[in-house]
This record gives structure tokens, sequence and C-alpha cells, in this order.
């Protein structure tokens, strides 16, 4: 018994020092530790390795579908569909099972009719260096030192180059040339054992099948399904709605904190760029787990994707269609000779506005010539990319925003506004036309120079109508060219509108700080010429400023932002676009006496409807009462540009139409165009069955 006690008490003795209870508790825990690492390093070794090199697990992006487009009647103009995209990985399997299953996977593509999305600089006959990089020698030189070769290597040596980098010597040079536009174009993308390089776009169904079927030996190649942006016509308000394409190398470093991937599709033109803050959704997160030859074992979806918010502009879908093909009839009829009796084969070119003269709405704008925006979506062809570079029209050239002209004879009721104003002139004060105006330079009256006579004896009202070159003469030498500059700005003319659009140009306002100036540049100006260049945006803000009563609006394309649950408030919007445009544009009245512009309505009535006005016989059977201004403006080399404006109804104005054609010759030989364009708009808005909400214009010409 007192041996068990003495033997209790020892133990007791023990627990009670600490720092040897730890200790013993501290070699235990070692002792698993060390058998715990021998199991899996020296015992289970080898097969724990073979497990970590078999398994790679990574996450992707899943994108998410972009806001869809409407028109303010909730028409469909660009939405999504799903199309098959082909990425690659890095594997650790051996560069030849890598080059062998590169071709396999382009010879599919390729006899499918599916093309690989490469950045590669080859042309297309794949002979030489692409047309951008023989005619850019900068660009060239750029490259080939990128690669350490000499600024004078020739293209043979880049191929030499990339094929001893990617070991192809013993492939044929068709094949190299396939094994090279992949592997360039998955390096550039900086692609690796966790993320892609996309390599081919909407491919085909039939090679998605084959693709899938040899999947086992196509190692790290791997198909995904994203939405892909598509618009419902080819050129439908293509310079409105832009395009997306592959974000560049510059976008992707700026935007990456944004969720940009390198794949990702962004706007470059149009309200595709201006709003791709609102249009762009939230990618989401799946978590991917492959083998080692990139084949996926299991994948899991950690984050679903958001859409963007829809977006609905203020055009009228039945009026932009309207707009565009009268413009593009009267293209062709001014080439021909239909419009104007000899043919104009300069008149290749030139844009419409409508707009809403209450609201500042932009209803419809078209620039002629037009592209094709779909192409862009999946990657537009060298081919394509080279033809609308090579046109000298430059189609993806905006001219209702960016396009700067002379303003000629409409600027006429300016001036007239500007002498009311100032009191240079009075609404009745009668002026006898000279022919030729006594002083400066001795201009003469358009109406004298054609037919030797004069119009007479003119109040204001009467020059507008005739287009009294003298009569404006008269009155920008009383006025001085200051207070035509005040209202020039007044107008808004000679700044941007603010636009939801990036390219618009500023204009010049002839006479607003110039040097040198004299009475004989007054004479010019006062009759829309000398350094006068507005864009027809300008000049459509302009006339519907008259129009309204002298209320200057700020014009919009954007009408609601947001989801199907929720409105962006447009006060927002409204911040965030006049920060994109640099542009912060106010609705403001210009509290000009309602008399003054009776008087210029009243002559801009007289042009369309009275004897001896420039168009009268034009509107003659018009549907609706348009009240116009012809105007034709020299320009340096060609036929002159030809420039109608209006608004209509007379009695209660609804809508500001301005149309510019280069090189039309007169503005008489356009008006027929603004007749239709007024006459569509009485038509549709007058009848009740065209006023319900239609997607009829969808399902003629959507095809996915």
């Amino acid at each position: 018994m007192e041996f068990i006690r003495s033997k209790f008490e020892k133990i007791l003795e023990i627990l009670e020092n600490r720092e040897l209870v730890l200790s013993f508790f501290l070699v235990i825990i070692a002792v698993v530790f060390i058998g715990q690492l021998f199991s899996i390093q020296i015992i289970n070794g080898a097969s724990y390795r073979e497990q970590a090199e078999n398994k790679i697990v990574r996450t992707e992006s899943i994108t998410a579908p972009r806001g869809e487009i409407y028109d303010r009647n909730g028409v469909i103009l660009a939405t999504n569909k799903l199309t098959y995209n082909v990425e690659i990985y890095r594997t650790k399997v051996g560069i030849e099972e890598n080059n062998e299953a590169i071709k396999m996977l382009v010879d599919i593509l390729v006899k499918n009719g599916d093309s690989i999305s490469s950045s590669f600089p080859i042309n297309d006959a794949q002979d030489n260096f692409s047309d951008e990089y023989i005619e850019n020698t900068d660009l060239r030189v750029e490259f080939l030192k990128s690669i350490k070769l000499d600024e004078n290597a020739s293209f043979e040596d880049v191929i030499n180059y990339y094929s001893e980098l990617y070991a192809l010597d013993n492939y044929s040079y068709e094949d190299k040339i396939k094994i090279i536009k992949v592997k360039y174009e998955a390096n550039v993308s900086g692609y690796s054992l966790f993320s892609s390089a996309v390599i081919a776009r909407n491919i085909s169904s039939n090679s998605v099948a084959q693709i899938e079927e040899m999947k086992s030996v196509l190692y790290g190649i791997n198909i995904v399904t994203v939405p892909q942006r598509y618009y419902v016509s080819d050129t439908f308000a293509a310079h409105i709605l832009g395009y997306v394409s592959k974000i560049s190398t510059t976008e992707y470093e700026t935007l990456k904190e944004d969720g940009y991937t390198i794949n990702s599709v962004i706007g470059k033109s149009g309200v595709e760029e201006s709003m791709e803050k609102y249009l762009k959704g939230q990618d989401g997160v799946k978590k991917v787990v492959t083998d080692s030859f990139g084949n996926v074992t299991s994948e899991q979806v950690t984050k679903e994707a958001d859409s963007g918010n829809n977006l609905t502009l203020t055009i009228d879908y039945r009026i932009q269609e309207v707009v565009e093909n009268t413009l593009r009839n009267t293209l062709q009829n001014l080439q021909s000779g239909a419009l104007s009796g000899e043919p104009i084969p300069e008149a290749q070119a030139g844009s419409c506005v409508v707009l809403d003269v209450s609201s500042g709405e932009v209803l419809a704008m078209a620039s002629y010539p037009t592209y094709n925006i779909n192409s862009f979506a999946d990657g537009i062809s060298s081919a394509e990319w080279k033809a609308i570079n090579e046109d000298i029209q430059n189609p993806m050239f905006n001219r209702a925003i960016s396009g700067t002209y002379s303003p000629g004879s409409t600027y006429k009721m300016l001036v007239g506004l500007s002498g009311l104003e100032s009191n240079g002139i009075t609404v009745d004060e009668m002026y006898t036309d000279p022919g030729i105006y006594p002083y400066s330079y001795n201009p003469k009256c358009w109406i004298y120079t054609s037919h030797n006579i004069t119009h007479g004896s003119i109040n204001l009202a009467g020059a507008i109508k005739g287009s009294c070159n003298c009569f404006f003469y008269e009155v920008g030498r009383r006025i001085g060219i200051e207070e035509i500059v005040k209202w020039a700005k007044n107008f808004g003319l000679g700044q941007k509108t603010g636009i939801e659009l990036s390219g618009e140009a500023n204009g010049n306002i002839a006479g607003d700080n110039a040097s040198g100036w004299s009475l004989g540049d007054t004479l010019s100006a006062s009759i829309g010429q000398s350094t006068n260049l507005y864009t027809p945006l300008q000049l459509s803000n302009y006339i519907a400023t008259i129009a309204n009563g002298g209320t200057l609006n700020k014009i919009s394309l954007i009408k609601n932002v947001g989801t199907d649950v929720l409105s962006i408030p447009l006060s927002e919007i409204n911040e965030y676009t006049s920060k994109f445009t640099g542009v912060n544009f106010e609705t403001k009245n210009l509290n000009i006496k309602s008399e003054y512009i009776n008087a210029i309505k009243e002559g801009m009535y007289a042009v369309t409807t009275e004897t001896g006005g420039t168009a009268a016989d034009i509107f003659a059977d018009s549907r609706v009462v348009v009240a116009g201004k012809t105007g034709t403006a020299q320009v340096s080399n060609g036929a002159n540009n030809a420039i109608f404006v209006g608004f209509a109804p007379y009695d209660n104005p609804k809508i500001a139409v301005v149309t510019v054609v280069e090189h039309g010759a007169e503005g008489y030989y356009i008006a027929p165009m603004v007749k239709e364009i007024t006459n569509a708009y009485f038509d549709i808005y007058t009848n009740d069955a065209q006023k319900e909400k239609t997607q009829e214009f969808v399902e003629n010409k959507i095809v996915f």
C-alpha cells in the first residue's frame, strides 16, 4: 500500500512540473508529424506526386451578356446570341504533341469554314507581311525588334525564327503557318496553365462536334459558350449603335481592375462605347479541375454572371429606316442625274438628322456611306477591314456629328435674327436689292449672276424666301461680325452639343477671334460662307430652336438605362455622359421676341409654299406643311455641297430636319428628301395602327 502511495505521489510531482509535461507532449506531436511526413514522402510519395501532376485547378470567367439596346418604342436593335469560341490553355504535354494538337484543331476549323482569330501579321495569301505591316515601316520594324530580328529581316526570316522557336522543322510551310498563328496569338494573350487565349470565335456546330470527338488528343483545347453581340441589321443605325470588338492590350491594362479579361470584348464606337459602363455586365466565375492534358474532370460555378443594363434610345426605328433609305436613294439619284438633270458622280456621301423640337431628342440620325457593324463582333476579316480603310469616303466616319460644313444660305435666318436683336434692321423694313452689292469687293446676288435680275424691294421674310444675298450683306455690314458671332454661339453653333457619342466636332464660327478681319470677310460670313463650319447636328438644333420659339435644348440619344426592375436615375446618366464627352450643355431660353421668330418662320414658310420660294415646287404636293431653307455651299474642289433645313408641321412644329450632301451641287436637289421624311413622320404619328409597338422590324431583319 505504501509502495502504491509513493508511486502516486511521484506521478503527481512529475505532473506538477509543467515544463516536463509540455516537453513530453511536444515529443509525441513531433513523432506523429514525422510519421505522417514519412508516409507522404516515402511510403506514398510517388502516388501523391502523380496525383498532383495530373490535377490542375483554375478559375475561369463566365462572360456576362451585354445589355440589350432598344429604340424608343421598345424594338430591339442590339441583342446577344450564344456562340462557341475555342480557347487554348498551356498544358504539360511535350512540344511535339502540342504542335500536332494545334494542327489537328486548325484542320477541323478550316474544313468547316471557320477561321483562326490571330493578330499574327500575315497577309491573306499567307506569303508575306500583312498590308498594314508592309505600308507601315515603323510598325514592321517594331515587330521585328520584338523578336530580336534585324529591321530589314524578310517575312521568310520571321517564319524561320518561329519555326525554330516552336520546333516546326518537320512540318510543311502551310502547316507551319497554321501552328504559328495559333501559338503567336496564345502567347500575345498571355496564356498559361491557368489563363486561356481565345483562338477562334463563333465556330460552326460541325467544328464543335468534331472537336469534342477529338478532345482526348486536342491538348489544352476547350470550347466555351459565350454571348456574342448581334445587331438586327448589319448597317441599321450603325453610327449610332457603334460596334464591339476584342479589348486591346492598352485597354486591358487600363480596365483589368474593373473586371475585364484579356479575352473581353468592349464597345469601340457609338453608344456601345459611350455607354460601356452600363451595357457591360458582371462576369461570373467557375472553378475548373483538369488533368495535365487539359481535360476537364470537374467544374463548379462559384459566381453567376449578371447581364448588363438595357439601353433605350430616343430614336424611332421607323423614322430612322426612312431617313437611311431616303439618304441612300438621294445619293444614287444625284449620281445618276435623276434629281439634277445631269449626273453628279461626286455626290457619294451625306448625312441627315431629325430632332424632336420640344425635347431635343434625336429621332433619327444617319451618315452615309455606312458599314457592317456585325462584322466586328466575332473578328472582322482582314479583307473587309482593308476595304473599309481604303474607302476614300471613310464609311466609319459619322458625318452627322463629326463632319463640318459651311451652312451656306441656311445661315441667313441666324444673320436676320442677329440684325433684329441688335436693332440693325426691323421686321418690316424694305430693302431694294441692287444685284451688285456696292461695298467692299462688290459681291453679286445669286439671282443677278444667274438671271441678270434682282429680288426687287423685300423685307426680311422676303429675303429668306428668295435667299437674297445682298439683303444679308447689308445686315452684316450694319451690325458687324461681333453680333453675328454672338448669336451663332447663342444658337449652339461652333460648339459641341454633348450628344452621348465620341468624336463630335466643335466646328468654327467665322469671325470668332479672327485677326485681320475685313468688311469683305463679314459679307462672306453673312451668307454662310467664309470659315463658318458646323456639324449637321448643330444645324438641326439651330433649326429646332427657331421652330420651338427660341429654346435651345440639350440634345440627347439616351432615353433610359436599366434592367427590367430598376432604371438608373437620369441625373446619374447625365453626369456620367458629361464626363465622357467633356461637355456640360444645358437647355436655355434665348428670350427671342416672338415677333422676330415669326418673321423668320414666315420666310421659311414662303420658301416651300409661295411662288418664288426656292423650293416651292418641291413641296407643292406635300402632305404636311414644311417650313424650310435651301443652302448651297462652295467648297475648294468639286461640286458645291447641298444643304436643306426645315421643320414641320409649320403651324405646330414637331420635328426639325437637316440634311447635307457632300458635292450635291444645290440645296434644291435634296429638298425632296426632306419632303419624304416629313411626310413619313406625319403618316407614322397620325395613323393609329402605326402607333402600336411592334417587333415587325426585328422579325423581318433578325437572323441568328
